[in-house]
């Protein structure tokens, strides 16, 4: 294979076309020059690891179908290192872009004080200057830390892909996949539009350039100034196996939530340790208004100050299922924007909701008003003595086949189910999950003998599994997240 200087900073190999050209970046001078290079389908640069490089590296180009420009590392040692020093937008920063991926690449972007420095990313994707669909992007196993001081802000933070300033464009096949983000200000990994929007109508809804193929999995986000996640302006986007920790130290919010959807699900996630004062947003999950068709389903959330957040501007077809909350502290659900009336057919079923003694829980946080809701085979257990909440009775909602233990059924409901559930282990399931195959959840199988076997209603719709992907059966099915027995 031939090799050509190029401006004598660093080499490029692989002339052949079909196959790009491959830029190799073992220098700051090679670091600062390669973004004045017009990258081209099939190129690929790599950092060289073990190398440290200051400031910010901008690619611009494309790549075209079957032949991505790639960024990603080469050689021994630890992952390449982007500095970007708190003096710059970002790391990475990728302009109106279509068929990128990059791999490997560890990014900062701090002054190394708490204090509030801008608007800052460790990897920025923004599309602003050309209407168009930008297709194939892919961020996977990056390590993005230390970003900004520890502040709030929704649009900026870790990882971040946004249209700004147009009104017809959208992204198509995003993936942000298996990286690891901790300790940035803003939010951990987040997208956003400019045009991107979902309207609910007295029949039916407007939907406008909302994304397609959103898929973010795998990743590990850990202390954030404000939510671990956003999902927004997406069409039947995919949100699962993730890991979402200490969410919201700057201010409040919910680890991860949707807005402007259409068919967002959000599952086999767990959320844990978002926890403070504030009084509103600090659950592990949350489905937000603008938004329709939202699943937010198998996930595991255990030490936030609640599990769910349902929001009562216009929302339509909330399903919370097959979940199970451990030892959240305050409460269970929190209904958002109290005075509102705009949540309609949220149904809640086969959830496993478990409060150990000392804690002082209301399965109604802070006196919100549930409402268009229904509940169905759930269980409510309180080692301890667990309370509704002020205002539990809600408006048209109805509690039905639901198992409690320690808790009076709600008012609603005429087919209680009362007594231990008898759980396998509960309480055990720990923190950091094997989200693949939730197996530390099988804690709350529910033995042989429990008023919880076989006793659920039938929902139709209802997916077909539970947590722990055993198959669920019509006619028998069990009150709780798992229909598996000891």
């Amino acid at each position: 294979m031939s090799y050509i200087k190029i401006v004598t900073l660093f080499v490029l190999t692989g002339s052949c076309v079909g196959y790009g050209r491959e830029y190799r970046v073992d220098s700051q001078e090679e670091f600062n020059r390669i973004s004045t290079v017009q990258m081209r389908p099939g190129d690929r640069v790599l950092l060289k690891r073990g190398v440290t490089f200051t400031g910010m590296l901008t690619l611009q180009g494309d790549g075209d179908e079957g032949q991505p420009v790639r960024v990603a590392a080469y050689g021994d040692g630890h992952r390449p290192v982007i500095q970007a020093q708190g003096q710059h937008r970002a790391g990475l920063l990728l302009k109106d872009p279509s068929f990128w991926e990059i791999q490997g690449l560890e990014i900062t972007n701090t002054n190394g004080t708490d204090e509030d420095q801008g608007e800052l990313f460790g990897i920025y994707v923004l599309a602003d200057g050309k209407e168009g669909v930008f297709q194939h992007v892919y961020i996977d196993d990056c390590y993005i830390h230390h970003v900004n001081g520890m502040v709030a802000g929704k649009r900026r933070g870790g990882i971040h892909v946004h249209i700004k300033k147009l009104r017809r464009s959208k992204f198509d096949d995003l993936r942000i996949t298996n990286n690891r983000i901790e300790h940035v200000g803003g939010v951990g990994i987040g997208n956003d539009s400019s045009c991107g929007s979902v309207k609910l109508l007295d029949k039916g809804f407007d939907s406008q350039n909302l994304w397609t193929r959103v898929y973010v999995a795998g990743n590990r986000v850990d202390i954030t100034g404000r939510n671990n996640v956003i999902g927004r302006v997406s069409k039947d986007a995919v949100y699962e196996y993730n890991t979402l920790a200490h969410s919201s130290r700057r201010s409040t919010g919910h680890s991860i939530f949707c807005f402007n959807t259409d068919g967002m699900k959000i599952q086999y996630n767990e959320a844990y340790g978002n926890t403070g004062e504030g009084g509103i947003d600090r659950g592990g999950f949350d489905a937000d208004y603008n938004c329709i068709d939202t699943f937010i389903q198998y996930n595991y959330s255990h030490d936030n100050n609640w599990f769910c957040g349902i929001m009562k501007r216009p929302t339509r077809n909330v399903v919370i299922r097959y979940n199970i909350s451990q030892n959240d502290r305050e409460g269970i659900y929190f209904y958002g924007f109290e005075r509102e009336r705009q949540a309609e057919n949220v149904h809640i079923y086969n959830n496993t909701h478990f409060v150990r003694k000392g804690l002082d829980v209301d399965v109604f946080v802070n006196g919100r008003t549930p409402i268009n809701t229904r509940f169905e085979n759930n269980i409510f257990y309180f080692e301890g003595r667990g309370e509704w909440g002020e205002n539990a009775v809600g408006i048209n909602t109805v509690f039905r086949n639901n198992l409690y233990y320690n808790i009076e059924p709600h008012p609603s409901e005429n087919q209680a189910i009362v007594g231990d559930p008898q759980f396998v282990d509960p309480g055990t399931a720990g923190t950091d999950i094997d989200l693949k195959t939730m197996a530390a959840l099988d804690g709350y199988r529910l033995r042989s003998g429990s008023p919880g076997v076989d006793s659920g209603l039938t929902i139709d719709n209802s997916g077909g599994e539970d947590l722990l992907r055993s198959s669920v059966d019509d006619g028998q099915v069990n009150v709780g997240a798992l229909e598996s027995k000891n």
